[in-house]
């Protein structure tokens, strides 16, 4: 059987998915995915500082015009079109901010209830999904997928033949990572185009990272599509369906999927760097995330309803039951260190940090999560271009010096 015919027509969309590599690859995911430590160029003595700070004296509460001008500075200093900024603590949204544009060179002013791609902050939300059918006895973190599909294990590597849920959400299955767009185009149509098929295909496929003990960490968005299969046949729902009954249906929580300018042409576009220059991607350009890699990054939510997601998490890592209980929302944060389950997490000085973020490449939205201090933050940009997600580090940092009053940390 022949490849898709734009491997070799559309170089361009090999590109944007090479974006996705870029921001999902093991090396740079982690990298942002712990900015307290290493990507905001924080140094550990720095970390030391801050959250020995944070221990001897008062955090203060931000002010609307502190985080005004942050995100006016932001947007002045980097390629960025668009940036909502909300702070929380576990009882209320303390500011919502949301300045700039739905299109770079456009007068279209963005809203707060404007959509804007999540990216894998979505794997955070099949975690959830995943956390409440364990609750309600439908199934165990240690579920195995074959246990969910007997039909398949004929075909398996044998290696593979234990993995469980947990393993699969914590990317330690050595399920392929499907982060690269030369992985994605090199399919066969009839398996890029149908999840049942591509994952009939992983489980074919050579393990990654397996030692005596289990499986190596290995970021794989193909390990979510696997995840997602196994809550859906328990469920007897569609992935889809799961997202729209748990988010909206119970949450109350806006979602759509795929791109927010697909859904209708005056919501945010999302921008690339093409050909040196940031470019808004029409409501008809070809990159299109995969649909088999859907459930590992593709839902978009309002800057305010995933800020309410966000502080959900907060509220159950200081120990209230909300959705979830505490304890579920905890295996989701700490079951491993550095990533666990849809979650990156951190300790620095007895602080823990928790980080839920994600990029395609068009858009780019963090979560910062401090249960310790009571104290959260979201940031959402719609450009994935590498300058435009350093302005949200740069505005991170920002936001962590203005909390904890290091004032006179002037190099900042």
């Amino acid at each position: 059987m022949q490849k898709h015919s734009s491997y070799r027509e559309h170089r361009t969309l090999k590109t944007k998915y090479d974006e996705i590599a870029r921001a999902s690859q093991p090396e740079k995911h982690l990298r942002y995915r712990f900015p307290m430590k290493i990507a905001l160029n924080f140094i550990p003595a720095f970390m030391g500082i801050i959250l020995l700070t944070a221990s001897t004296m008062h955090a203060r509460d931000l002010t609307r015009e502190e985080v005004a001008g942050l995100i006016q500075k932001a947007r002045r200093k980097y390629p960025i079109p668009s940036m909502a900024i909300i702070v929380m603590n576990a009882d209320r949204i303390l500011i919502s901010e949301i300045q700039g544009f739905r299109a770079m060179d456009s007068n279209d002013a963005v809203k707060i209830d404007d959509y804007y791609h999540i990216g894998s902050c979505s794997k955070s939300i099949l975690a959830v999904i995943a956390g409440k059918l364990v609750e309600q006895g439908e199934l165990t973190w240690k579920t195995r997928f074959f246990d969910v599909y007997p039909e398949l294990s004929a075909t398996a590597t044998e290696a593979y033949l234990d993995i469980t849920l947990e393993d699969l959400l914590g990317c330690r299955a050595g399920i392929q990572p499907f982060t690269s767009g030369e992985a994605i185009l090199e399919l066969e149509p009839s398996i890029s185009h149908s999840r049942p098929a591509f994952i009939n295909y992983l489980i074919q496929q050579p393990a990654s990272g397996q030692t005596e003990s289990g499986f190596e960490f290995l970021y794989s968005n193909a390990s979510y599509t696997m995840a997602a299969a196994i809550v859906e046949r328990v469920s007897g729902l569609t992935w889809e369906a799961l997202i729209q009954e748990t988010l909206s249906k119970d949450l109350g929580l806006s979602v759509i999927f795929g791109w927010p300018n697909n859904y209708h042409q005056n919501q945010p576009w999302g921008h690339l760097n093409l050909n040196g220059r940031e470019q808004a991607l029409a409501p008809d350009f070809s990159y299109k995330f995969p649909h088999i890699l859907a459930p590992a990054g593709d839902l978009c939510m309002t800057p305010i309803d995933f800020a309410k997601y966000t502080q959900l998490h907060l509220q159950g890592l200081r120990g209230a039951n909300n959705y979830l209980s505490s304890h579920t929302y905890k295996v989701i944060h700490y079951g491993y260190k550095k990533f666990s389950l849809g979650v990156a997490n951190e300790v620095s000085w007895g602080e823990r940090i928790s980080t839920i973020e994600g990029s395609a490449g068009t858009f780019f939205c963090s979560a910062m999560i401090f249960p310790e201090s009571n104290f959260g933050f979201v940031i959402a940009i719609n450009s994935g271009s590498e300058k435009a997600v350093a302005g949200v580090a740069w505005a991170a940092k920002k936001i962590i010096k203005y909390y904890y009053d290091l004032w006179w940390m002037f190099w900042m």
